[in-house]
């Protein structure tokens, strides 16, 4: 036996062998990278806890999204991820871009018919404004909904990386966020030594209503360098009286016009009745594009150096403070 397994004629088994161990390596190899491939598309970690700590699953690495608010639509864009995007909301308005999407209707009202329609493999919410009712409908069609709620600055950069990362976005959601970390730095830094003044935040005019303690207002208004004269109020909306604004003697009034021009006339003629109060005595009166305060987005951002320079005019945000890379939208 031993002299016929010498043989010429089975002389290559052993170089079989060795050869069927290399293709067996090499087969694995390619099978584990295929794997890899196949689990980043198909996102192996596809469980999600969103902002409100409900779990949301997402099935693929998201291509068709829905927007159910104009500060998602924002981020998304400053994530480069307009492409992706499928749908927006009808107040979802900046950049322009957006005006030319598909709408899906209201805010708060929302068309269910029309977001199925679109075939979303995400769709993004948030606390602040979406219904709880939009989401669980959603939710029971088999949606993925993930939803959002930023109450600050914080929050809103937490959000941002929260996109990024449930879209495979993660590099440009962390260099957008250290922009913008940076900026609010800058401003503290110019501000953190100034006297703080008073500030009184006008929406509406009849009722006259107020921004409280938890609220985006309020949280740029402190991030600015200012102090709230309703920031201790626990509503977030509080409604003021002629005679309570005298009583808090704002040193500035900050409004923001929602309707129209007509609207900012009505505001300033209704000041000039009390020439007591030090913002108006000393005019220091100013208006700022609502949508950069209202919406949770990276323009919040730029609502703080705006209000910082209302606050302190003599310090120059735009030559320190902002990159060229995010420019400001409202300056």
């Amino acid at each position: 036996m031993p002299d016929l397994i010498r043989h010429p004629v089975y002389s290559w088994i052993p170089a079989y062998a060795g050869m069927t161990t290399i293709v067996a390596k090499v087969i694995i190899f390619f099978l584990t990278v295929l794997l890899m491939v196949t689990c980043a598309e198909i996102s192996c970690a596809d469980e999600f806890k969103d902002e409100t700590n409900r779990l949301v699953r997402i099935h693929s690495v998201p291509r068709r999204i829905v927007s159910l608010a104009p500060g998602i639509t924002e981020t998304l864009y400053a994530l480069g991820l307009e492409n992706r995007i499928v749908g927006v909301t009808t107040f979802c308005d900046w950049p322009a871009a957006a005006r030319l999407k598909p709408r899906i209707g209201g805010f708060t009202n929302p068309s269910i018919e029309k977001i199925v329609s679109l075939k979303p493999d995400l769709i993004l919410a948030t606390a602040d404004g979406n219904r709880r009712e939009t989401v669980v409908q959603l939710e029971r069609l088999g949606l993925p909904v993930y939803v959002t709620n930023p109450s600050d600055t914080r929050g809103v950069l937490r959000s941002i990386l929260r996109i990024g990362e449930i879209t495979r976005q993660e590099k440009n959601a962390r260099r957008l966020v250290g922009t913008l970390q940076k900026r609010l730095d800058c401003v503290t830094a110019q501000t953190r030594h100034r006297d703080k003044p008073r500030v009184f935040f006008q929406i509406g005019l009849e009722p006259m209503v107020t921004a409280g303690r938890g609220t985006l207002i309020n949280e740029v208004i402190k991030r600015a360098g200012g102090v709230n004269v309703a920031g201790a109020d626990l509503a977030n909306y509080p409604r003021y009286s002629a005679e309570g604004i005298i009583g808090a003697s704002p040193d500035i009034i900050v409004f923001a016009p929602m309707i129209n021009d007509n609207k900012l006339e009505a505001v300033k003629r209704f000041w000039k009745n009390f020439p007591e109060v030090p913002a108006v005595k000393n005019r220091r009166i100013y208006p700022i594009d609502a949508d950069l305060i209202n919406r949770a987005s990276p323009r919040l951002f730029d609502a703080v150096e705006i209000m910082a320079i209302f606050f302190h005019p003599d310090i120059n945000i735009s030559a320190t403070c902002c990159p060229n890379d995010i420019p400001l939208s409202g300056h």
